[in-house]
């Protein structure tokens, strides 16, 4: 008679005292019918052979089953890393799959999606167009885009670009920078780090992704609102730290006596804030916003917050005024 037998691989590695008493009689050279307690659990353990001629159960030869054993229970391991694989690989499917149900966020994860969603929300631009470019572009890429921007401008789309302070020392980023700013766009730079964005109409925000190293390959795009109002404040503290620029090569003309960050320090003392507050605004330090001021007094020939905002205020400073 033969014994029900569990699979091999559910089978428990601590035995009973009936195994192993049977296993000690098996490997004496007993053979044994298939009623016997304990033999099941050897079977399962690949200890015991089935003799069908007798219809009788002998000692397996233990080295074989051993190497068996661990043979089947390698294949397992192999088998739960392969499920563990295809778990993974789903799950990123799942998250891909539910970052594009409309939810406010959708994932980009090739190059060609990012480039096709910058140019599906430029075309749908109706306002206005902020972007912020951290790192160089081609001066292929800039004589390309000057065209498609002036239209943009000429359809009376405001347009807003950061880039970094080294952008004023290279020739293709003058030039882009003095043809759309005859047309209208504002252009600023911005001595630290900031971060790579386009936002459209407040509708639309295509940002990097910061797993990792940020790539220019892939990318987010957001429609939430309270994503896309968060990016255009983020944006606009990038804005409100750096300077105007129309092509030049330096940050001012020789003869400003203000920059674009003392001139919105000013226009905020007037309004009352403390410098504390201003440096939060500006996000900046204290210590910069102290810095810009003390140039100033020497710049004016003042020694005083009052005296500068009477300055300010005067006659005399009415064309620093207009710089903006």
């Amino acid at each position: 008679m033969k014994p029900d037998v569990a699979s091999h691989n559910e089978a428990s590695l601590d035995i009973s005292g009936e195994a192993r008493t049977l296993l000690r009689r098996l490997i004496q050279g007993e053979q044994v019918a298939g009623s016997e307690p304990g033999l099941t659990e050897l079977i399962a353990l690949g200890l015991a052979v089935h003799n069908p001629q007798y219809d009788r159960w002998s000692s397996a030869d233990m080295w074989h089953a051993e190497q068996t054993a661990l043979a089947e229970e390698r294949a397992a391991i192999a088998r739960h890393l392969h499920r563990m694989d295809q778990v993974s690989e789903l799950h990123r499917e799942l998250r891909s799959a539910e970052s594009s149900r409309g939810d406010g966020i959708e994932f980009l994860g090739r190059n060609e999606l990012v480039t096709a969603a910058i140019m599906q929300a430029v075309d749908s631009a109706r306002l206005q167009i902020c972007t912020a470019h951290p790192q160089n572009r081609k001066p292929e890429t800039l004589r390309a885009v000057v065209a498609s921007e002036i239209k943009l401008l000429q359809r009376g789309i405001a347009l807003r670009t950061i880039y970094p302070d080294t952008a004023r020392t290279r020739s293709a980023e003058q030039e882009w920078a003095a043809e759309v700013s005859k047309h209208g766009a504002a252009v600023r730079t911005l001595a630290t780090d900031f971060e790579r964005m386009i936002l459209v109409d407040n509708k639309v925000a295509i940002f990097s992704d910061h797993r990792g190293a940020p790539s220019a390959n892939v990318a987010f795009k957001a429609t939430h609102p309270g994503m896309l109002a968060f990016f255009r404040h983020i944006y606009d503290q990038q804005w409100e730290r750096a300077e105007p620029w129309a092509g030049g090569r330096f940050l001012r003309k020789a003869e400003s006596v203000t920059t674009g960050r003392s001139r919105r320090i000013l226009n905020k003392l007037r309004e009352g804030r403390t410098l504390k507050q201003i440096a939060t605004e500006l996000g900046v330090s204290l210590r910069t916003v102290n810095s810009d001021l003390n140039k100033l007094y020497e710049a004016v020939g003042v020694d005083t917050q009052f005296a500068l905002g009477v300055w300010w205020s005067s006659e005399a400073a009415a064309d620093e005024r207009k710089l903006g």
